[in-house]
């Protein structure tokens, strides 16, 4: 069984890259080579920073891992028939994975996930799998879109768990799970 220690959302309306990169920049972190993915996970997750310990594996799951790069990179290709190795590296679906576990100083396992909107309790099972051999470990989990078409909403949603119960965590059931920002988030993206 996992229990949620604490969680944190950033969901918005499509915001212009220059206003994501702002409130990194507020936060600290330099972001003019990450991509609108990864600076999407960062200001969902970063409030959580110092309530993670460094014994926290790292699932991140999405749909799709950066489209605004992946497109500019395809464009590039197609145009000059030579990708921009930065776009490449930031269009890595490892680079938001990456990125975190580099700033939370997390040293366990990470992991990026590419779920379909209803298999989104794939990366809980993950985790309770792992939590199940390694009970004094927690997890750190991450649900990311970047709206492909900036329509709808975007964002992130994170929450830590473990496997201790205590007055302070809740007991994570499908049940309870269906009506969370997650499911929200995913499930309203504008895919085409």
């Amino acid at each position: 069984m996992l229990y949620l220690k604490t969680s944190h959302r950033f969901i918005t309306e499509p915001l212009e890259d220059k206003e994501l990169r702002t409130q990194l920049k507020a936060q600290g972190i330099d972001a003019r080579r990450m991509s609108r993915f990864t600076q999407l996970a960062l200001l969902g997750a970063l409030p959580l920073k110092a309530q993670i310990p460094a014994q926290t594996s790292l699932y991140i799951a999405s749909p799709f891992s950066s489209p605004s790069k992946f497109n500019k990179m395809f464009g590039q290709l197609m145009n000059d028939n030579l990708p921009s190795p930065l776009d490449f590296m930031a269009n890595l679906n490892n680079a938001a994975t990456f990125q975190i576990a580099q700033h939370f100083n997390l040293q366990q396992t990470s992991l990026f996930l590419a779920i379909h909107p209803q298999d989104y309790l794939q990366p809980l099972y993950l985790a309770e799998l792992d939590l199940t051999l390694e009970p004094e470990k927690s997890a750190l989990i991450g649900w990311v879109l970047e709206s492909p078409n900036r329509e709808g909403i975007e964002g992130s949603v994170w929450w830590l768990v473990n496997t201790t119960k205590n007055q302070e965590s809740s007991l994570i059931t499908k049940e309870s799970f269906d009506f969370c920002e997650v499911h929200l988030l995913l499930n309203n993206a504008n895919f085409v």
